[in-house]
């Protein structure tokens, strides 16, 4: 299938995703023929976006389905299932991938896991899913509620991986990518090389704040620089609005502006909170300003980088 994604959905879809991606309640567009990607709030959780953050999303192959991460909650999960049902009638759910280990995105996989569904995971993904989801569990339900968390578990996945693995979808083939840690350990990302879609899960962002506390930032900008080489013409991030490789760009210049503002303050002999409060409103960070997340996450983001550089110079 060689037609230019791009070109198929224009102008309009573009517009209507960008849309989607500023509000708060999910909704569901085809980007191409059989890739489907449920658009979430850009925002972190909340009772107004009734925890609904984040992109999920499905592809549709000749007689299965894999759906890439499962959503807030059991409800969330149910919900992904009944979208996948009416998209693709008859059709099995092969599998659930979870992209990272946030709860916006494993906290839906009781639901599939109670439908008999593999889920599956990076190995270190999986470790970290076990170390620090059933808080995350506690904090979603004091935030969201009892109700909106009820049938919530965390759910371990039965598959896990170590590296890039093919998997086929009838005669559909689908690539599950292992970067290796960048945003987080155990990134997986899901390539319809067919169609040009790429599922990067946090790896990428659109027009939000990346979170860089549990990310090896080397790693991760070389990644960004491989989805690249990929040339898929469509990339569907953890957050925000589907793009071209412009997302990887936009994104690059943010990390390496944050790496180049944390090492220069604290090589100045700033202290930790002088650099987070120059950082707010340096000018260095202006291109980033109306992007969801700011400050609350620029400013977790800043202190992380500062302590990690801090304890990287004792080291030497």
């Amino acid at each position: 299938m060689r037609h230019g994604v791009l070109r198929w959905l224009g102008g309009t879809m573009l517009g209507l995703l960008a849309a989607a991606a500023s509000a708060d309640l999910v909704r569901s567009v085809e980007l191409a023929p059989g890739n489907h990607v449920l658009i979430g709030s850009r925002n972190e959780a909340s009772r107004q976006n009734h925890g609904e953050v984040g992109n999920l999303g499905f592809i549709v192959g000749d007689d299965a389905v894999l759906v890439v991460n499962a959503g807030t909650s059991y409800a969330h999960g149910r919900q992904l299932l009944a979208r996948v049902a009416e998209a693709a009638p008859g059709r099995r759910t092969a599998m659930l991938v979870l992209t990272q280990p946030l709860p916006e995105f494993v906290l839906g996989a009781a639901a599939f896991s109670d439908q008999g569904v593999p889920v599956v995971a990076d190995e270190a993904a999986a470790r970290l899913l076990s170390q620090r989801c059933e808080q995350c569990l506690e904090n979603l339900r004091a935030l969201l509620g009892d109700e909106a968390m009820a049938g919530t578990r965390v759910v371990a996945p039965d598959r896990p991986i170590a590296a890039d693995t093919r998997i086929e979808l009838g005669t559909h083939p689908v690539e599950l990518i292992a970067p290796g840690w960048s945003s987080a350990p155990g990134d997986l990302m899901v390539f319809d090389r067919r169609a040009g879609v790429l599922f990067s899960g946090a790896v990428v962002t659109e027009r939000r704040i990346p979170e860089v506390r549990d990310a090896r930032l080397d790693a991760w900008r070389e990644t960004l620089a491989r989805i690249a080489t990929l040339s898929p013409r469509l990339i569907v991030p953890g957050y925000g609005a589907p793009g071209d490789t412009g997302l990887l760009k936009a994104l690059d210049g943010y990390l390496a502006t944050l790496e180049r503002f944390v090492e220069a303050r604290l090589n100045d002999g700033a202290s930790l909170q002088e650099t987070i409060n120059a950082a707010e409103t340096d000018a260095a960070f202006l291109a980033y300003r109306d992007w969801a997340g700011y400050p609350a996450i620029h400013r977790r983001n800043v202190h992380h980088r500062y302590l990690e550089l801090e304890a990287r110079s004792f080291r030497y």
